[in-house]
C-alpha cells in the first residue's frame, strides 16, 4: 500500500510538470507569431469592438461640444452699474459727467423695499373679537391703536424697536398675543449702467466724492 502511494504521487508530480512545459511552449509560440501581412485585418471581439465604438462616439461628443460652444461661451461679459441715485436730478448729472469722458450710460430705474420701523399689532380676528379687544384698551386708557382692513389691530409704529419691545410687553400685560414686526416700503432708486468692463478711477472719483451714498456693481453687458 505504501509503494502505491509514492506511485500516485510521482504521477501527479509528472503531470503537473508536463502541464508546465506545454504552458510555456504555448507562450513562446504566441510571442514567436511573424506580423501578419499588409492588407490584413486581424479578428476582434464583440466587446473589443463595441468598446472602441464607445471611446470614439465620446470622443466625436467632445469634439462637438468643443466646436459650437468653445471654452466661454455663454458667459455674459461684466460691465458696471453706480448707484443708486436717490433723485433723478443727481442720476442726470452724473450721466452728463460720465458722456463727457466719452462713456455710454444707460439711465435704470428700480423699485425696492426699505425697513421703514417696526409696528405691534394682533392679527386679523372676528368682528366681535376686534370690539372685545378695543372695549379691553379703553378701559385701560390705552387709545394707541385702530382698526385695519382684515379686522387686525394695529398697536402702533415706531422707529427704534426699543420703543416697540416696550409696546410689545404692555400688551402681553393686557393679555393679548400680539406680534412685532419690520416694516418697509416700497422705493425708487435710480442706477447708471456703464458699458465698459473697469471704467477708469479718475473718471469716477469725481463722482464718488460728490454722493459718498454710491457704489459701484457688476452687471451683465447688454
Amino acid at each position: 500500500m505504501k509503494y502505491l502511494v509514492y506511485l500516485l504521487l510521482l504521477a501527479n508530480v509528472v503531470y503537473l510538470g508536463w502541464n508546465i512545459h506545454l504552458e510555456q511552449k504555448a507562450g513562446e509560440a504566441v510571442r514567436e507569431l511573424p506580423p501578419l501581412p499588409a492588407g490584413v485585418t486581424p479578428l476582434v471581439t464583440l466587446q473589443e469592438l463595441e468598446k472602441r465604438q464607445e471611446q470614439a462616439d465620446e470622443i466625436s461628443g467632445v469634439d462637438a461640444l468643443t466646436d459650437s460652444q468653445p471654452p466661454g461661451a455663454g458667459v455674459a461679459l461684466a460691465c458696471q452699474s453706480i448707484g443708486p441715485f436717490l433723485a433723478e436730478e443727481e442720476l442726470q448729472q452724473a450721466a452728463r459727467q460720465l458722456g463727457q469722458q466719452g462713456l455710454e450710460v444707460k439711465r435704470r430705474t428700480a423699485e425696492v423695499q426699505k425697513p421703514n420701523g417696526f409696528w405691534v399689532y394682533l392679527p386679523a380676528m372676528e368682528r366681535e373679537q376686534v370690539l372685545q379687544a378695543v372695549n379691553k384698551l379703553e378701559e385701560n386708557g390705552d387709545r394707541e391703536y385702530y382698526v385695519g382692513k382684515g379686522n387686525f389691530l394695529a398697536l402702533g409704529t415706531f422707529k427704534e424697536i426699543s420703543r416697540a419691545e416696550i409696546r410689545l410687553e404692555e400688551a402681553r400685560e393686557l393679555g393679548f398675543d400680539p406680534v412685532l414686526e419690520a416694516r418697509y416700503e416700497m422705493s425708487t432708486e435710480y442706477w447708471l449702467d456703464i458699458d465698459t468692463q473697469m471704467p477708469a478711477a479718475d473718471i469716477l472719483d469725481p463722482i464718488l466724492q460728490d454722493h459718498p451714498g454710491l457704489m459701484l456693481q457688476g452687471a451683465a453687458c447688454p
